[in-house]
């Protein structure tokens, strides 16, 4: 069962995370990632050096936003 939220800051406390990943570069701007065992790539438009193969990293970004 969930904590209940603090109300007064005396019953503030702490928590933290940690969180691994490994990237590479593949081909001209072709990027690979992993993390818990999920991969993803990313890629540029043709016009910036890519093969827009996959999403840009600033769409990943906006999405993280969003999740």
């Amino acid at each position: 069962m969930a904590e209940p939220i603090p109300t007064t800051s005396d019953a503030v406390y702490k928590r933290s995370i940690t969180i691994e990943a490994d990237t590479a570069t593949l081909e001209r701007q072709r990027k690979e990632g992993q993390s818990r065992g999920f991969t993803v790539y990313c890629d540029e438009p043709e016009e910036i050096g890519g093969d827009n193969t996959a999403a840009p990293p600033l769409s990943y970004f906006c999405m993280a936003l969003g999740f």
